[in-house]
């Protein structure tokens, strides 16, 4: 009975420790179409890692996403990484605007 409560308190341990380590995603969506009226491509590149070691890279290569998006001179760069269920699996993605 006694290992029983404590692997019962260890999962609950565990369990509080993942909750509190939890990150909320929130992806805004944000027209690159027109600043100071140039226009602007944007390229996105991804991939997914599972289990933190199985599956493509973790970021996706600059290159990569601008090739995706036609782009030649890069203005800006922006990494994110969006956490599966459980942390089963992470998207990790590379987005890039410029020209």
């Amino acid at each position: 009975m006694k290992k029983t409560f404590a692997l019962l308190v260890l999962c609950v341990m565990v369990g509080t420790l993942a909750v509190s380590c939890a990150s909320i995603f929130v992806q805004h969506d944000v027209n690159f179409s027109q600043v100071n009226g140039d226009s602007v491509k944007v390229g996105q590149a991804e991939s997914r890692v599972w289990l933190g070691y199985f599956g493509e890279r973790s970021y996706p290569t600059i290159k990569e996403a601008a090739d995706n998006g036609g782009i030649t001179k890069i203005a800006t760069v922006e990494y994110y990484a969006k956490p599966g269920i459980l942390w089963i699996w992470t998207d990790y993605f590379t987005i890039v605007t410029g020209e």
